[in-house]
């Protein structure tokens, strides 16, 4: 396990770093700062962090929004003056784990590195393969199989571009394309979206020391890192023009610069892209290049909402109900009739995101055997009112043109056999567009 300390009291750096580092398979990185600290954090795989609240620069609320927006799998202690506790409470908040306030036992705090050691060992042993894991029967999901399967027995460093909403799995898609293709394989991804355009050159081409104010010492970028293997773009719709330019000139010339150098580096890697916007529109409004798009979407993947494919929803929530059983001390074994047909016709906006927060939130916060009705969101029950007026109206609607038919289109006649006046008959024709014939 890898852990990273940021504080700018040496002191405490040192304390810690010495009391940690006696515990058994343990790496400790040490920064002063939280740009420092998030430097390490992207060029090193990091499982728990404890960062100060207090730091020069960007404090420690804004290091851990950063690693939340690049969807960092990295657990946060927050360290902080009793004076401030409650910056300590909004960290919690946006997803710290745990914090301790100065001045505090070093010994506690190795106490609480050491039970998450034991924590992130048990959810990297249930995270294996889930990763990578695609779930469901649908048609879309087997096409989606039998084109990995096309491109792993062909082997070249071919572009691929896979789009769909938020949610809906597109780097596991891309996960599993890398594992297909073996694991000599490095796969380095960027999210586009949670990196500042400014940084975002810096990022993908490298720079060295001295090419800007903020470069201290040479960088490797990650196309750099990802030669030979397979670079990821996530939310590439996102990425600056300006970058747009010089990465398909890098496709093109299978070669780059870092900034500040004037040596080329060779580039001969596979790129998988996503997106959820509509490239093409971006195109039309000139937010996106159109020769990028076609040396990007050699291999276009689409996956369906998940509300398309209905199908998969029952082996997706088996699927998280056995990922967070494994996590969350729960008694809950299943989920009952009642509560999945609610859960397959409630639509997923957020996909197979919100479908797996649900499923957390439910075991965290339930003390049945089995997920019942009530158990559920309310907004699972807002969605399955609708449809049932939805339903209700339809059948109104068939009721009325019927028994209009079965009288000639007689209003009299027709409203005196629903039971209803003439003026409420001929209101109910007007709101559902039936025509006298």
């Amino acid at each position: 396990m890898n852990v990273l300390i940021i504080d700018d009291e040496k002191s405490i750096r040192f304390s810690l770093k010495t009391g940690i580092k006696k515990l058994k398979g343990i790496q400790v990185f040490a920064a002063e700062s939280g740009e420092e600290g998030l430097d390490i954090i992207m060029n090193n795989k990091i499982d728990l962090a404890i960062i100060d609240i207090k730091l020069p620069g960007i404090d420690g609320i804004e290091v851990l929004e950063r690693i939340n927006r690049l969807k960092m799998d990295v657990t946060v202690i927050m360290i902080t003056y009793i004076s401030e506790v409650r910056l300590a409470v909004k960290a919690m908040k946006l997803g710290a784990y745990d914090y301790y306030t100065k001045p505090f036992n070093i010994m506690d705090v190795i106490e609480s590195v050491e039970n998450m050691r034991k924590f992130i060992e048990k959810k990297n042993r249930v995270d294996e393969g889930s990763e990578t894991r695609l779930i469901g029967e649908s048609g879309n999901i087997s096409d989606i199989r039998r084109m990995i399967g096309r491109i792993a027995e062909k082997g070249m460093n071919t572009n691929i571009m896979i789009t769909g909403e938020s949610g809906t799995g597109k780097e596991v898609v891309a996960r599993s394309i890398a594992e297909s293709l073996g694991e000599d394989r490095q796969f380095v991804a960027l999210n586009c979206a949670a990196i500042p355009k400014t940084l975002q050159e810096s990022e993908l081409f490298g720079h060295e020391k001295g090419a800007f104010t903020e470069a201290k010492s040479k960088k490797l970028g990650l196309m750099e890192k990802s030669n030979r293997g397979i670079l990821f773009l996530d939310e590439v719709g996102d990425m600056d023009m300006s970058l747009q330019k010089k990465l398909l000139r890098a496709i093109q010339e299978k070669k780059f610069r870092r900034l500040g150098s004037t040596e080329e580096v060779e580039f001969d890697a596979m790129i998988i892209s996503a997106t959820n916007k509509d490239l093409k529109y971006e195109i039309k409004n000139g937010m996106f290049r159109e020769d990028l798009y076609y040396r990007l979407n050699i291999i276009p993947i689409k996956i369906e909402p998940l509300r398309k494919r209905r199908e998969d929803i029952p082996l997706l929530l088996e699927h998280y109900l056995q990922f967070y059983k494994s996590r969350i001390d729960t008694d809950i074994e299943g989920i009952d009739d009642a509560a999945m047909e609610l859960l397959v016709n409630h639509d997923w906006q957020g996909n197979i995101r919100e479908l797996r927060n649900t499923v957390e939130r439910i075991l965290i916060l339930s003390g049945n055997d089995m997920i019942r009705t009530d158990d559920l969101p309310e907004d699972v029950f807002l969605k399955k009112r609708e449809y049932a007026n939805s339903e209700l109206k339809e059948a109104e609607r068939d009721i009325i043109v019927r028994t209009l038919k079965e009288n000639n289109f007689n209003i009299t006649h027709a409203s005196q056999k629903l039971g209803m006046t003439r003026t409420t008959l001929r209101n109910k024709m007007k709101k559902y567009g039936i025509e006298t014939e």
